[in-house]
């Protein structure tokens, strides 16, 4: 029994001496982790010049890669760019499996419930392409002008009233007036001279009414023939000038009377079939231009950046874009919907959006404005 005490006693001062060596053991170090590395988002886009398009060097560039660039470079994130057509770009962030679209994608119902879109960074519309008018020879513009068809008009409604005046003058004065109005086709000729220098405010003065009916009917008619003459005076005056300046389509008011050609399946084809205009169809914008550049066409619809873009590009030496736009339209960035991103992205896009220098600088070399 003393010999067993005697050994628990050992074994704890043994075990007592030792806890505090072990107690007062430094701990040893692990191994330090890496900080983690910045989130990478998939970006799916498309080809749509001048908003998501490669260049000469196969690399991304436009007006919605360079903002999502900068937007992303503030959110603190890296991206790859993947390519897609207009349907499985939608399907493809829908179903999460890419993260965000950056492209001109249209805020549209259908496409705002099933994705969420950022706030509008683009505001546009649809707008006209039409044929540069070169200034060429005046004579030729003047003798164009003088055969179109409002001009004969013009001329035609002048020559009728001038006749009813000459008849009628003659028929009063025929009988008393038998010197200056005769009887027969020569009066009849008289009275339309008669007509004719009264109009013109010549007035030689070879002949005149000499009954109180054909005065009256003279005062009548130098009264009415300087209403005529000062409106044909202006309105051949504004033919001569506003067709020399101005071409067939200024505006999508005259769009119907015109030969337009659009995208197949573009933005625009359904806006020219609902004011009943029946567009001759381009399988890319490109062709549409070069069309309109040979005299095929009166005038291209489509959406006015994708018209400033391609005329600056390549055809602005025989097309230009009207100063108009109609049929609005709103871009912006899409992600699955509750995507966390969006927000943060909104932040980012008012800032940069309200920031007229930069976004002259980000437009400006695509665009031109």
């Amino acid at each position: 029994m003393r010999h067993i005490l005697a050994a628990v006693i050992l074994v704890w001062m043994f075990l007592g001496a030792s806890l505090p060596a072990l107690a007062q053991t430094p701990p040893q170090p692990t191994p330090s982790a890496s900080p983690p590395a910045s989130p990478r988002l998939k970006v799916g886009t498309m080809q749509i010049p001048p908003f998501s398009y490669k260049d000469a060097q196969g690399e991304w560039v436009g007006i919605s890669i360079d903002l999502w660039r900068d937007v992303a470079e503030e959110m603190g994130y890296e991206y790859a760019l993947e390519e897609f057509d207009e349907n499985a770009l939608v399907q493809a962030v829908e179903q999460g499996r890419i993260d965000v679209v950056v492209t001109a994608l249209p805020i549209t119902p259908d496409l705002e419930r099933r994705l969420d879109f950022t706030l509008p960074y683009y505001h546009t519309g649809l707008g006209i392409a039409v044929p540069n008018r070169p200034v060429g020879n005046i004579f030729l513009h003047v003798v164009e002008e003088l055969l179109s068809t409002q001009f004969l008009i013009y001329v035609g409604l002048m020559g009728f009233l001038l006749m009813v005046s000459g008849l009628v003058v003659w028929w009063i004065e025929r009988r008393i007036n038998p010197d200056q109005f005769g009887r027969g086709p020569k009066g009849i000729v008289d009275g339309m001279w008669w007509s004719a220098v009264t109009m013109t405010t010549v007035g030689y003065g070879d002949a005149a009414p000499k009954s109180v009916a054909g005065r009256l009917l003279g005062m009548a008619w130098m009264f009415a023939s300087v209403v005529l003459v000062s409106v044909f005076t202006a309105s051949v005056t504004t033919t001569l000038t506003v067709g020399r300046i101005e071409g067939k389509v200024n505006g999508p008011a005259d769009l119907p009377t015109a030969v337009v050609g659009c995208v197949s399946q573009g933005m625009a084809e359904d806006y020219l079939r609902r004011i009943h205009v029946k567009p001759q169809q381009y399988p890319d914008i490109s062709t549409a231009m070069a069309a309109l550049a040979a005299g095929d066409l009166d005038a291209v619809v489509e959406s006015r950046p994708f018209l400033l873009h391609t005329v600056r590009e390549g055809f602005s030496k025989k097309t230009a874009v009207l100063d108009v736009q109609f049929d609005p339209m709103l871009y912006g960035f899409a992600f699955p919907l509750g995507s966390p991103l969006r927000k943060q992205a909104n932040v980012i896009l008012v800032r940069l959006r309200l920031d007229r220098d930069y976004w002259k600088s980000l437009t400006g070399p695509y665009l031109g404005e």
